[in-house]
């Protein structure tokens, strides 16, 4: 569920952004007297952020984020109706061996995401068999540092064009 999660939430990101910087070429374009003289060389930006839209929106479509957080979903509703059939251990065994056949594997990262998220910040307890599950310091440092960097790379990514469109006034 983290992962669908994840996939949707890129998906939208990416969404977003192509739509910010398609906008951010055209204020360019409208505004092109204004801009170009604080911005000599405005043109050569402008063809360039188009050019970077047209390859971002391709490589975002590439990624099939959407298709992956279906593919997630539907195999979590799998096991979930596997866990619930009474059916002999063998028996369920072998239908989790053939419904894990037809998804992909999580990351690592993924699993890292499971433990910090649901015991840390949601104060749940996990456990597998009579095992209970527990995160590491490392695990709770790689959640929390992939955390910043990403929500950090969003800001700049989003903030960047703000920034460029205001400084002529500043």
């Amino acid at each position: 569920m983290i992962s669908e999660r994840k996939a949707l939430r890129n998906q939208n990101v990416s969404f977003l952004a192509v739509t910010y910087y398609s906008l951010f070429s055209v204020i360019l374009s409208i505004f092109a007297d204004f801009y170009s003289e604080p911005y000599p060389v405005l043109d050569k930006i402008n063809l360039s952020a188009s050019v970077v839209v047209l390859v971002a929106s391709l490589v975002a479509a590439g990624f099939r984020l959407e298709a992956r957080a279906s593919a997630f979903r539907e195999c979590y509703l799998k096991l979930q109706s596997l866990y619930d059939e009474e059916l002999p251990e063998s028996d369920k065994k072998k239908k989790y061996r053939e419904i894990m056949m037809d998804f992909p594997n999580h990351s690592p990262r993924d699993y890292t995401d499971l433990l910090v998220n649901h015991i840390m910040l949601e104060g749940k307890t996990l456990s597998s068999g009579t095992k209970t599950l527990v995160y590491t310091t490392a695990m709770a440092i790689s959640f929390f540092a992939r955390a910043t960097l990403y929500w950090m790379l969003l800001a700049l990514l989003f903030l960047g064009p703000v920034i460029f469109l205001l400084w002529p006034f500043a």
